[in-house]
């Protein structure tokens, strides 16, 4: 019983990573685009935000990574 708790709860950190992970995903393809145009390509704002999206992407791809194979452990 006790194992099965912690089997929901990793399921549910795993679900909520990856949701971040596709909204992050989404914003970097979304700023891509913008960035892409001409009149964008210099915005500091957006290269920014760019970049700290891409960071924290990347630093929860690395959770997701985690998650997943403590849940697998658990399994």
């Amino acid at each position: 019983k006790e194992q099965q708790k912690k089997i929901k709860k990793a399921e549910r950190a795993v679900a909520e990573s990856e949701k971040k992970i596709g909204e992050m995903g989404a914003r970097l393809k979304e700023l891509d685009t913008i960035l892409c145009s001409p009149e964008n390509a210099s915005n500091m704002e957006l290269i920014t935000e760019y970049t700290s999206t891409k960071k924290v992407l990347d630093e929860e791809v690395e959770r997701w990574e985690k998650l997943s194979e403590e849940l697998e452990a658990l399994q």
